[in-house]
Order: structure tokens, then sequence, then C-alpha cells
């Protein structure tokens, strides 16, 4: 079974190319922008959310952490 994975994903396991090349392998970067967009703003004490609630907040909280200038009007009305 995990001879069959390794064979079918190969081409995506180039970890020494891509380290090579500056792409970032582990998912600290990704943990860490999780826990910044989300934990640290829908998980407080006491709150409760709606998911398209949270999804709003979650997407005005990314484009303002990540000095986008995309139009964020549209999540800020939704959340």
């Amino acid at each position: 079974m995990e001879l069959g994975y390794f064979e079918k994903n190969k081409d995506r396991m180039l970890y020494a190319t891509f380290k090579a090349n500056g792409y970032h392998i582990g998912s600290g970067l990704v943990e860490s922008a999780c826990k910044m967009i989300v934990t640290q703003r829908l998980k407080q004490s006491g709150m409760r959310w709606s998911e398209p609630g949270a999804e709003s907040i979650a997407h005005l909280r990314s484009f303002l952490l990540s000095d986008r200038s995309a139009d964020i009007s549209r999540f800020a009305r939704a959340a």
C-alpha cells in the first residue's frame, strides 16, 4: 500500500530540489498562518460564529494581515 503511494507521488516528493529552489517544504509556515488568521480571532472566549460569518472574518483578517490592496469591502460587509 505505501509503495503504491510513493510510486504515484514520487514527482511531488523532490524535497531537495524544492529546498534548493527556495521553497518551504515544512508545514510550520502554514500552521503559523492558520494560528494568526483563525485561532487568534475566531476562537476567543465566548465567541460563536456562523460558518458564513467565520469565513468572512477569516478572509478579512487574511487581507489585512497580508497587506494586500484587494477590494475587501464585500468581506467587510458580510462580516
